[in-house]
């Protein structure tokens, strides 16, 4: 297989433009997030699947420059993200990428970095071929094929535990939101192990987690998004707030943490987190409340007064200790400010909130 994709590769012009199909486009938003482990899910994931597409191995080696040239090095991530795109560079076996690692490892102070250089070298295949120049490496030039099919409830409910990623593109297309998600698990004997998979999110659907099994990405876990239209939304933000009021606890407070970094400011999403804290209030499951406790320091964070009515009035209510308790923190952080945010709807209850177990 290693012996075939590098001759495809060598075969394929550097001059001719390629055409990223939709499993590409996934690969393309990987490695060039701005979220250094998405970055290193990117690479991974050329790791395992050794496309077909020299310039999603093009675009590897630039990443892999542009971290080196305009990177923050004292990153946590930083080191073990670069070893991984060294690495997957090398599973390409593509002599192209010699004189790029060589000149890059030559760089490197890191003696772990430095030990994924050399080991990537050692994989290239010894051809005298035309070596890639990251300066020269266009990103405007990708060239996306549009997507001809268009996600529906129907699709989205059939998606099923198992199914690959090519059988999830068939069925609904090029994903609204592409980035990892990182979930922990607490095994006997074993302790807690965290695991970084892929993510798919579709705006008014909701997202798919997908882990990586001996060839191929298929689907673990599954989570819908509420009910509500959110199209109107900035686009920027629409697959933040698809997460941030999906139905699945993990993804809320990834989400939540996510938006407090930022911060999230813009009134229009802010108003559905709101909206949404509200409609679920009365949950008497633990992990929801503690969910929406962050969604609470959401609206703290933006530094929005407009929310501190509501905020306080949740934190007066009878509801589970979590809510009232940061209702009541978060509230106090924010000065009122007029028009106050005013509930659409009438509460539901809602005894519990988790992720959809396909």
């Amino acid at each position: 297989m290693k012996k075939l994709l590098t001759l495809l590769l060598v075969l394929l012009p550097f001059a001719i433009q390629a055409d990223f199909d939709t499993k590409d486009t996934i690969y393309v938003d990987l490695l060039t997030s701005k979220n250094l482990q998405e970055v290193k899910l990117g690479a991974k994931a050329l790791h395992h699947s050794l496309p077909e597409n020299v310039q999603l191995w093009d675009l590897a080696a630039f990443t892999l420059w542009s971290m080196n040239q305009n990177g923050d090095k004292e990153d946590d991530e930083f080191d073990d993200t670069i070893s991984w795109l060294a690495k997957a560079i090398g599973e390409s076996q593509n002599a192209r990428y010699r004189t790029l690692l060589t000149e890059q490892n030559s760089n490197e102070a890191s003696r772990k970095v430095k030990k994924y250089f050399k080991s990537a070298i050692r994989n290239l295949t010894k051809e005298d071929l035309p070596q890639f120049r990251a300066q020269e490496f266009n990103l405007e030039a990708i060239n996306v094929i549009n997507a001809t099919t268009t996600p529906t409830l129907k699709k989205f409910d059939q998606i099923a535990q198992g199914d690959s990623l090519d059988s999830v593109i068939e069925k609904l297309g090029k994903p609204d939101g592409v980035g990892q998600y990182i979930r922990s698990y607490r095994r006997p004997f074993i302790g807690r192990q965290t695991f970084q998979n892929l993510r798919l999110s579709y705006i008014n659907l909701g997202s798919m987690e997908l882990k990586y099994e001996k060839t191929h990405w298929i689907v673990d876990l599954k989570s819908k998004q509420t009910s509500v239209d959110i199209s109107d939304i900035a686009p920027e933000y629409r697959d933040l707030l698809s997460r941030l009021v999906s139905n699945d606890v993990t993804q809320i407070r990834t989400a939540a943490r996510e938006a407090i970094k930022l911060p999230l400011t813009d009134t229009a999403t802010l108003d559905h987190v709101a909206q949404y804290i509200w409609d679920n209030q009365q949950t008497e499951d633990s992990d929801f409340a503690d969910s929406l406790a962050w969604l609470c320091k959401v609206l703290s964070k933006s530094q929005n007064g407009r929310y501190k009515e509501m905020l306080s009035t949740l934190a007066q209510k009878p509801l589970h200790s979590k809510i009232t308790r940061y209702a009541a923190n978060t509230a106090k952080a924010l000065n009122g400010t007029q028009p106050f945010f005013t509930p659409k709807v009438m509460i539901k209850a809602s005894k519990s909130s988790s992720t959809t177990n396909l």
